[in-house]
């Protein structure tokens, strides 16, 4: 898990994520040898050797002796995290590589709306209520419902009263977790969510 690597490890680890979630390393990509890494992230070879390790473990990479380290495509939809959070971005992504599941993340509504408009693979939506006020984040969640009302919703909220702006709306999200959020939580939010339809695409909204 993430939780093993030092500050520049997870920095190596968030920067190569972030390039497989955006496409710029598309799934049966190679990536550049742990030396090359290592001179452009300015680290140390054995971090990255740690960081490749923590990839793959999340399903993110397979590393295959003799050959170099290749892009995994994900099995099943992929979820989106949208949260101001860097870190909260970078555990979510983890526990969701963990279940087996490929993640995007987005920093804010508009990243959000532009990864559900370019990416149907997206099955589950991980939302804060805070992006990075309430009211960004309930006009967020507005969106998604009018515009993939099929698409489940999970809210990620800290305070209870961050959700009175929803409540008793259309917009009200059934599925809520709060922060810190645990992996056994994410776990049942993907199982009551997804269940059977894991293999069940969303088609992109207009």
């Amino acid at each position: 898990m993430i939780y093993g690597l030092g500050p520049r490890g997870r920095r190596v680890y968030e920067a190569i994520r972030e390039r497989i979630a955006r496409g710029d390393l598309a799934p049966g990509a190679k990536l550049p040898s742990h030396r090359e890494l290592a001179v452009d992230f300015g680290v140390a070879p054995m971090t990255v050797r740690q960081v490749l390790g923590t990839l793959e473990a999340d399903g993110l990479v397979l590393r295959q002796p003799g050959r170099g380290t290749f892009v995994q495509a994900p099995d099943g939809p992929t979820v989106l995290i949208v949260d101001g959070d860097v870190d909260v971005r970078t555990i979510l992504t983890a526990y969701i590589g963990e279940v087996g599941l490929g993640a995007v993340a987005a920093s804010g509504p508009a990243e959000g709306l532009a990864a559900l408009i370019a990416d149907p693979t997206i099955g589950l939506v991980v939302g804060s209520i805070r992006l990075p006020a309430v009211t960004d984040g309930a006009d967020f969640i507005r969106t998604v419902r009018r515009r993939w009302p099929e698409l489940p919703l999970a809210a990620l909220s800290t305070y209870s009263d961050d959700l009175n702006e929803l409540h008793g709306t259309e917009a009200w999200p059934v599925l809520i977790m709060s922060k810190p959020v645990r992996l056994s939580q994410l776990r049942e939010v993907i199982r009551l969510a997804l269940g059977s339809r894991a293999t069940r695409f969303r088609q992109a909204g207009t």
